[in-house]
């Protein structure tokens, strides 16, 4: 009874070995549909997976990963343009790999300004959001050649056309 019982345990626990070992295994694609982006994803507790975009998909185990930063670089008249962005990440939250298929990641341009209007007694705060069309958030500010540039300016107007308030936004 006690040498059957050995072996069931034995059985037991190196099937749970070799089906571990297979899920582990499995392996599936990420590309960024998108020119000069890099993304970093979560794919675990402590370790992270750097993606770019390119030619070729990059191969990953097969699972959800969820991102930790996208930078987006482009280049326009001999200078370098740089968006970051570190969330939220709108459809782009979860990203499942499945096993031999490819997980295409549509992010980034076409951007979309969104205006965010606060008020606070009489205090009325304005500022934007610019967000990628998987509905990821990036940060306004925006380097280029590698220097942060200043913050926007902002004109409100009525409907005649006439200067009610300008500005400059401010970061933070």
């Amino acid at each position: 009874m006690k040498r059957r019982d050995i072996w069931i345990s034995i059985a037991i626990i190196i099937a749970a070995f070799l089906a571990f070992h297979f899920y582990t295994r499995q392996e599936g694609r990420i590309k960024i549909d998108t020119d000069g982006v890099e993304m970093q994803l979560r794919s675990g507790w402590f370790s992270t997976i750097r993606v770019t975009s390119g030619a070729e998909p990059v191969t990953v185990n097969a699972r959800v990963y969820r991102p930790r930063s996208i930078s987006i670089a482009t280049k326009q008249n001999g200078d370098t343009w740089r968006l970051n962005s570190f969330g939220p990440w709108g459809k782009l939250a979860k990203i499942r790999v499945n096993n031999n298929e490819t997980t295409v990641l549509k992010l980034g341009p076409p951007f979309t300004i969104k205006s965010r209007v606060a008020q606070r007694g009489t205090l009325v705060s304005v500022g934007f959001s610019v967000i990628g069309q998987a509905g990821e958030d990036y940060g306004i500010r925006v380097v280029k050649n590698g220097r942060r540039l200043p913050a926007p300016k902002v004109k409100i107007v009525d409907e005649a056309g006439k200067t009610l308030a300008s500005g400059k936004f401010a970061y933070g």
